[in-house]
């Protein structure tokens, strides 16, 4: 058990776990523009971990959440915790939390989204199947735990995103597609209001 003394005691607020449903395309209510279609997943290259920093990492996360949960044909698993993902829809998660399901996995605190990654990479290794996992976190002052179960994860399928400069692997510093950027950090910023109304969908 790793011992997190300084982790933060958010509200708990648990989602439940729905059915698995196809990807299909991101469009918005009137259909005239979309939400990103950039493999945002796909293009971190191994290892599958790296911090997002800069004035748009929020609005990067909830891109690639919307991806996985949406897009991404693998069906990954998304593990976050209630902080973050606050931070990522503005306080307004309640308004999907019941389309998703067991694909999504939030928790009041770091501490417990770790303890759930341990069990699931221990049931993995003892034979049981499961699909990646993209983990969506802020380290804060906990770089060194998050290290350690990405490290526990070695040969198994995690994808961590981290919030903040991460010591331990490489760095993204993404910018809207609009501006001068790298063709992989480049990206179209899901407006709020657009992401709820396609994870509503998922119902």
């Amino acid at each position: 058990m790793i011992d997190l003394t300084r982790a933060p005691d958010y509200a708990n607020h648990p989602l439940p776990r729905p059915r698995r449903t196809a990807p299909h395309r991101l469009t918005s209510t009137d259909g005239d523009r979309r939400l990103p279609a950039q493999r945002l997943l796909h293009s971190i290259a191994r290892p599958l971990h790296c911090g997002v920093t800069g004035p748009f990492t929020i609005d990067w996360l909830r891109a690639a959440f919307l991806e996985a949960l949406i897009e991404d044909e693998r069906l990954p698993d998304v593990v976050t915790t209630q902080q973050d993902l606050s931070l990522m829809f503005r306080d307004h998660q309640a308004e999907f939390h019941n389309a998703l399901g067991d694909r999504l996995h939030v928790f009041p605190t770091l501490e417990d989204s770790v303890e759930h990654l341990e069990a699931k990479a221990d049931d993995i290794r003892a034979g049981h199947t499961a699909p990646i996992t993209v983990w969506i976190t802020t380290p804060g002052d906990h770089t060194d735990v998050i290290h350690q179960t990405i490290e526990y994860w070695s040969g198994l399928d995690l994808i961590a995103l981290l919030r903040g400069h991460w010591p331990h692997g490489p760095n993204r510093h993404p910018r809207p597609a609009a501006w001068p950027a790298t063709s992989t950090q480049e990206f179209d910023i899901p407006p709020v209001a657009e992401a709820l109304t396609a994870l509503q969908r998922q119902r």
